[in-house]
């Protein structure tokens, strides 16, 4: 973001993806985050959906309005070519993983690292979706491998209660702001 944008009276529109394997509840987040809404229907997306959402977000002791472009990608998307299609443009991401499937975590790595190769320096935040369904004690401890194995700011979240769902989004805000891109 250049001086141009911190200086406008307007606020700030920024693309960030949701990246991650199919089920881990990416669309589940935004919905929960956009339209207030969470459905235990599960419902794969196929390509891409873009949800439009504005929020504030505090900045150097001030609060900047921000319009988040979302789009949650496909997580079933192999083809590496069309991913970097959808990525394109993007200040940042997040990578979901679903707390109670191991391999969903596993699976956490591929998706941040072809989101870094195609936009390497961009923010990334890691959110460990459904909280709702391990204990607390698990819940910390996968966050704690996952902060020490990845090296990212990590947020439990819950979809279905909306733990940290804002909190989730606007942490990411934050980091774009702050990194400028």
């Amino acid at each position: 973001m250049g001086q141009a944008d911190m200086d406008a009276s307007g606020p700030v529109t920024k693309k960030i993806c949701l990246i991650g394997q199919f089920g881990v509840g990416k669309t589940s987040l935004v919905r929960r985050y956009v339209l207030g809404q969470f459905s235990p229907k599960y419902q794969a997306t196929v390509g891409v959906n873009v949800y439009k959402h504005s929020d504030r977000v505090a900045r150097q002791g001030t609060e900047v309005s921000v319009n988040q472009i979302i789009w949650d990608v496909d997580g079933a998307l192999q083809n590496v070519a069309v991913l970097g299609n959808y990525l394109r443009g993007s200040a940042g991401a997040i990578v979901v993983g679903d707390i109670s499937v191991d391999a969903s975590l596993a699976a956490m790595e591929t998706h941040l690292a072809r989101f870094r190769a195609q936009l390497p320096g961009r923010p990334v935040v890691v959110a460990l979706n459904k909280i709702d369904l391990v204990d607390p004690s698990t819940a910390e401890a996968a966050a704690e491998r996952t902060r020490a194995g990845l090296g990212l700011v990590t947020v439990l979240t819950s979809a279905a209660d909306g733990t940290a769902v804002p909190e989730l989004f606007r942490t990411l805000a934050s980091l774009i702001l702050e990194h400028g891109t």
